[in-house]
């Protein structure tokens, strides 16, 4: 015996070909939620690794100190201009600026706080440094702490 269709049914292979609107509704909702909770933990952890990128950057710079001091035979300064994010590698006696970083205000690595621990450094041929060096970036609730010890061991502790 034939099937036959009654008015306004399809088919049973046809009977379902898309999905509802509140089915749609309810997953982009859920969707919604989902992300509105993701988004503060997705701008915590870029912060913590701009604060790790600029950790690293300071960290080669001040290995690079040493390395020039010890390369041109003269004594170096590494003095910081904190307030402004802005701290420079010269020539104790020429004052010739041979490295000079921006982090305060780069557009990459956005607001940061820099402190040194002390403002002023040399850093003798021989690879020996006047004072230990603290420097602390922080940017919200990550921060990072570089240290030079006077031998011109660098590391970088959370």
């Amino acid at each position: 015996m034939e099937d036959r269709l009654t008015t306004g049914q399809l088919p049973p292979d046809r009977s379902r070909l898309g999905f509802t609107m509140v089915e749609l509704v309810l997953t982009i909702t859920i969707i919604g939620i989902l992300a509105g909770i993701m988004i503060p933990a997705i701008g915590r952890t870029m912060q913590a690794t701009r604060v790790k990128r600029a950790a690293a950057i300071v960290a080669a710079d001040l290995e690079n100190a040493f390395t020039l001091a010890g390369r041109f035979r003269r004594p170096m300064r590494i003095s910081c201009t904190c307030g402004s994010g802005i701290y420079t590698v010269a020539d104790l006696a020429g004052g010739t600026v041979r490295l000079r970083r921006t982090l305060v205000g780069d557009s990459d690595l956005s607001n940061m706080t820099l402190t040194f621990g002390t403002p002023t450094v040399d850093i003798y041929p021989s690879g020996v440094s006047s004072a230990a060096l603290q420097v602390t970036i922080s940017s919200g609730s990550s921060s990072r702490v570089i240290t030079a010890s006077t031998a011109g061991f660098v590391r970088i502790t959370p």
